[in-house]
């Protein structure tokens, strides 16, 4: 938060400055951060209204760069920071280095970025909200890229970045659009962080037969109908006599 921007909130009530605050404290290392509603009104008694307005306002008058939008009842917010740059100039009398202000590009091409993104539908398609990266979230999905690079190395050895990046993304895909295909205990973790913690006990059930309702009821009647016969007592049956 430059100065300027400071005095531009400072100019409003307290809880502009307040609520800004919040969201700084909550970008990740990307700059990134998504923010439920329901966070900031409790911590700081701000209506929906409010909230929205405050940060309408603060985007409009912050000198940075800023790419946001309301997805039902979360803020999903990223900066683009601007970064300084010393260019020296060359003159035959002695002088300072010249500091030339220079706008960072934004990462939205990044395979990371990409990850979140396929990410941030899968959890809006599985629980109705978009996903919540923080910190641990933030380096969960670090953490679940370079497995999967792994991975991908160890199938084809010969592919270049951009194709290993492709391959990657592909891994990833594949888990989320077959996530109804696990068991409860770990379909119910949807968290980076809880992913990262089993993805390779992940990919061994994905890998493994699927076996539809009809086909489970089947077998526990088999099974059943054997352990009945196993235990019935057939004496009273022997015709010989």
């Amino acid at each position: 938060m430059n100065n300027k921007f400071i005095q531009k909130l400072i100019s409003k009530p307290n809880n502009y400055v307040l609520v800004w605050a919040y969201i700084f404290s909550r970008l990740d290392d990307e700059n990134r951060a998504v923010i439920y509603l329901y966070e900031i009104s409790s911590k700081y008694k701000v209506p929906k209204s409010t909230l929205k307005r405050i940060v309408d306002y603060g985007v409009s008058v912050s000198g940075l760069e800023m790419d946001y939008k309301w997805i039902s009842n979360s803020l999903h917010i990223s900066l683009l920071d601007v970064v300084s740059e010393p260019k020296v100039v060359r003159k035959r009398s002695k002088s300072e280095p010249k500091v030339v202000s220079k706008r960072a590009k934004p990462k939205t091409n990044t395979l990371y970025a990409k990850m979140v993104d396929k990410y941030d539908g899968f959890c809006t398609l599985h629980t109705g909200v978009g996903s919540k990266m923080d910190g641990m979230q933030g380096k969960a999905m670090k953490s679940i890229i370079q497995f999967l690079n792994k991975q991908c190395k160890k199938k084809n050895s010969d592919l270049n970045d951009e194709e290993l990046d492709e391959n990657v993304l592909l891994s990833w895909e594949y888990i989320l659009n077959n996530w109804n295909k696990l068991d409860d205990y770990n379909r119910n973790r949807v968290k980076l962080s809880d992913i990262n913690s089993s993805l390779s006990n992940i990919l061994m059930k994905l890998k493994e037969q699927p076996i539809n309702k009809k086909q489970k009821q089947r077998y526990e009647q088999i099974s059943n109908a054997v352990k009945g016969a196993s235990t019935t007592d057939y004496t009273g049956l022997d015709t010989r006599k």
